[in-house]
């Protein structure tokens, strides 16, 4: 130990050693300023003369002192003593998990709840980029009033692989890194016995990679040994990579285990997505059920479940069922539940859910896409685990009779999303062919006697028609989840004021069309469903997300939320005997980029929401996106823009705002800012250097509509006056001048532009949704003659030609990119671009290729659900 008691090591006076070890000592110190007594962590100094290394230390330990949460350890400063550099944190009281696991195995409630709490640290972590790398008990500490706190988030990966040993010392607990300043591309970081496989590869890590970790502490905790033992890290790093942890003891209970196993599964995909879905996870089965009719938990010798069934619980019973514990967690409104009801899962696959019903006889019926193939129907029997299909392969399920027989949605148009348009058919629940009925049909529900109610669309508006053909409503907006009454004089249905918006309202129309407006306007509506006795109509929604279940009564109109979840949540059907049907959501924008080959993916999301993505550099090895996060902070949504390498390396925060175009140096970064509306207009540095403000006027701009020209002297982006209506391109300018617009055609206010690297030509999107390019010099504008469904532009090859995609054929996510002669429409190259994971995926959003058209990077949205049978829920 360097330091001595009563050196001062700037306002910090040494008291006494506390420890040491290879990356740094520490030291009881006491503030000066504050009074407090700290910890003061001096770094090594083999480590303290290399100055990248000490650049890198300090900014990530001013990263980690940014993080504020009850399960961090807290850093209260950063600075150095004669050129070594230290750091403060709040001082801790208590002892190691390494060193309490020494004595023996905590009881299970008390592993679980130490596990949930290093969950949600880590949770908290990812949420602001911070991935830790070096997740094992020694990093853990358990303080005297039994707080669990993770320690030296950040720090691991900047250590140096210097270890100085200490008596009896275990290589397998020390941390193993790089040497030098930087971390080297394929270098292995962390710590033998508890890495991840992807890190025992060398792989680009993200934050999945601490989950891998905490669920080998979490077994360790719950086993008494290591998931991984090896008498070398090389034995250990073997079983990572090819074996499976031995069993459990017979005392911990299955549904324990499964949590266990779900964490340590090889792949990253077949993971807990998120630490906050392991969190929650963890924290229901700390809960008693509050069923009486769920049977305790036995614990009994079990198998390894099937791979698909691990994968499953990603977004199923265990992650999503840890959400309805959301009293526990969430703010919830005066007089929502705080109780878990009974909870039993009906589906275990990959996937998406998007329609599901009570059968009379108890069963439940249901249409699901499952690991990127294409949505069919499948009947689960009552008191079986496994749902068999139909034989309805691209069928929607709409809903249910009292006789058992379906109606369902055939010849979809847009089978991907919510809104569904396709052709009314009717089926028996035993398969068949289904007999079609309407064209353009949306929803539809059956009467208790039989009849049918349609949501559709004619002549341009949506109606409401019962039987089919008689309308009993029409608008100029959307009509969704249309719902017989018990009764069946009445049907409820949601109101969208917006056609293919999720903002709705609760409406009810007697047979004769009489309506009447039973809830306010809620920005989200997913479900619908009365209640057995026909007095109440219970709803899911919410405000930034559908995460609440609210009843309105056909009384007096007064609505009340009663329950808040903390994942998103879907009302699908109630039985007469008051069981619930309601699908949970794991659902998140991902980033994948791939080489044109399609041999290997990086996933490059930085958050749970990345979009829009901009661009990739010109020398192809940054990309420039988006991230969000759909966490809501006081009713708001933190928006970055990132640079992140495409090696999957830690991702760059330029600052706030929407990502739009780099420039050709790189310098610089534009960025969309909307607080009200989108009229903040900047150029961020990517290096050193000061925000560049760019007028607009007045202008309101478009996202994904800002361009630079190739030689970066020119700057054009799709923005719209307010008060004159359609979106127009114009040269922007930063000297303070007003945009100029170079073409009159009205242009689509979703944006795609693109601009040739001569600078002579804009490829966009007209009013109509059409791929038009716009010459720069003349202002004329010419539509490209291939139109398919849904084309949008993607960038100009320098081998000539026009990149668009056009919208997916097939689930999985998968897009037809095609490189096309703007004059003739000539397709001149095909690929077929989506995820190597197809379960949940959607099309791509978002598609941007490297200048020498080798890489490719997309952007999708992935929506994993889970459905539940729920019993004992009350408002």
């Amino acid at each position: 130990m360097r330091l001595r008691p009563g050196l001062w090591v700037g306002p910090y006076e040494v008291l006494a050693p506390l420890g040491a070890g290879g990356m740094a000592e520490v030291y009881r110190a006491r503030d000066s300023r504050l009074g407090r007594e700290i910890a003061l962590k001096v770094v090594n100094e083999v480590l303290s003369g290399d100055s990248e290394l000490v650049r890198r230390f300090e900014q990530e330990a001013r990263l980690a002192g940014s993080l504020n949460h009850p399960n961090l350890v807290s850093v209260y400063d950063f600075g150095e003593h004669e050129g070594t550099p230290y750091f403060v944190t709040e001082l801790l009281e208590g002892e190691s998990l390494r060193h309490r696991l020494a004595r023996g195995r905590p009881r299970l409630g008390t592993a679980l709840d130490w596990a949930s709490q290093m969950a949600a640290g880590l949770a908290a972590a990812h949420a602001r980029g911070v991935i830790h790398r070096d997740v094992k008990p020694d990093n853990v500490f358990l303080t005297a009033d039994g707080k669990v706190k993770l320690l030296d988030f950040g720090i691991a990966k900047l250590t140096a692989a210097v270890v100085a040993p200490v008596g009896h010392h275990d290589l397998m607990e020390d941390t193993v890194t790089p040497t030098g300043g930087a971390t080297a591309t394929g270098a292995v970081l962390g710590t033998p016995g508890y890495m991840s496989p992807e890190q025992v590869r060398g792989e680009p890590l993200d934050a999945r990679t601490d989950i891998f970790s905490l669920g080998a502490v979490l077994y360790e905790m719950l086993c008494g040994h290591r998931a991984f033992p090896g008498a070398t890290p090389v034995e250990s790093g073997y079983g990572i990579l090819h074996a499976d942890p031995e069993p459990l003891p017979p005392d911990v209970p299955p549904a324990v285990a499964q949590v266990v196993q779900h964490c340590l599964q090889k792949e990253p995909a077949r993971r807990f997505q998120s630490a906050s879905d392991l969190a929650f996870a963890l924290e229901v089965l700390r809960t008693p059920m509050g069923s009486a009719s769920q049977p305790p938990l036995e614990p009994r010798r079990r198998r390894r479940p099937a791979r698909w069934i691990v994968g499953a619980l990603a977004a199923g019973a265990l992650v999503v069922a840890g959400a309805f514990a959301a009293g526990m967690h969430a703010r919830p409104a005066p007089g929502t539940s705080s109780l878990l009801p009974g909870m039993e899962p009906v589906t275990f696959r990959l996937g998406t859910i998007h329609g599901a019903r009570f059968l009379p006889d108890g069963r439940v019926v249901f249409s699901a896409a499952f690991e990127g193939l294409p949505e069919e129907v499948f009947i689960r029997p009552s008191g079986s685990p496994i749902a068999q299909p139909l034989g309805l392969p691209s069928v929607r399920l709409l809903a249910a009779s009292s006789t058992g027989e379906l109606a369902v949605l055939t010849r979809q148009s847009e089978p991907f999303g919510q809104f569904p348009r396709g052709t009314l058919a009717r089926v028996p629940s035993v398969g068949g062919v289904p007999r079609e009925l309407t064209e353009n049909s949306k929803f539809a529900d059956w009467s208790p006697r039989g009849e049918l109610v349609v949501a559709r669309a004619v002549g341009g508006k949506e109606v409401l028609e019962s039987p089919p053909g008689r309308t009993l409503f029409r608008t100029e907006g959307g009509i969704s989840h249309p719902r017989f009454s018990p009764s069946g004089d009445r049907i409820a249905f949601l109101h969208h004021p917006q056609a293919e918006d999720t903002m709705a309202e609760v409406l009810v129309v007697d047979l004769e069309g009489r309506t009447r407006t039973l809830s306010r306007r809620w920005p989200v509506l997913t479900g619908l469903a009365w209640t057995p006795d026909g007095g109440e109509l219970w709803f899911s929604g919410g405000t930034n997300r559908p995460d609440t279940l609210s009843a309105v009564s056909l009384a007096d109109g007064r609505s009340r939320e009663f329950h808040r979840s903390l994942s998103e949540l879907k009302l699908h059907d109630i039985a007469p005997d008051g069981r619930v049907l309601i699908s949970t959501q794991l659902a998140r924008v991902e980033i994948v980029s791939s080489s044109g080959t399609g041999e290997r993916e990086t996933v490059l999301s930085w958050t749970d929401w990345n979009d829009p993505l901009a661009e990739i550099s010109a020398d192809g090895k940054v990309l420039f996106s988006t991230s969000q996060t759909t966490a809501e902070a006081e009713g708001s949504q933190p928006v970055w823009v990132v640079l992140r390498a495409l090696d999957g390396s830690p991702a760059q925060i330029l600052g706030d705002g929407f990502a739009l175009d780099l420039s050709p140096d790189g310098r610089w970064a534009l960025a969309l800012r909307c607080p009200a509306r989108c009229t903040e207009l900047t150029a961020l540095p990517t290096g050193a250097g000061q925000p560049r403000a760019i007028p607009l006027h007045g202008m309101e701009m478009v996202l994904r509509a800002a361009r630079w020209t190739g030689d970066g002297r020119a700057l054009l982006g799709i923005a719209r006056d307010p008060a004159k209506g359609p979106a127009h391109l114009y040269r922007l300018a930063e000297d303070g001048s007003p945009p100029a617009r170079v073409s009159d055609v009205p242009l689509s206010p979703f944006g795609y532009l693109q601009l040739s690297p001569d600078g002579r030509w804009a490829a966009a999107l007209d009013d109509q949704h059409r791929v038009v390019v716009i010459s720069l010099e003349r202002g004329t504008t010419e539509v490209l003659p291939r139109q398919s469904k849904d084309p949008v532009p993607r960038g100009w090859s320098p081998r000539g030609g026009l990149w668009i995609t056009e919208a997916a054929p097939t689930a999985g996510g998968r897009t037809r990119l095609l490189r096309v002669e703007p004059r003739t429409g000539a397709v001149l190259e095909e690929r077929s671009v989506g995820p190597a994971d197809p379960a949940g995926a959607g099309p791509l959003q978002d598609v941007v290729l490297s200048r020498n058209e080798k890489t490719v990077a997309f952007e999708f949205a992935r929506n994993l659900d889970t459905l539940f049978i729920v019993r004992g829920l009350r408002p």
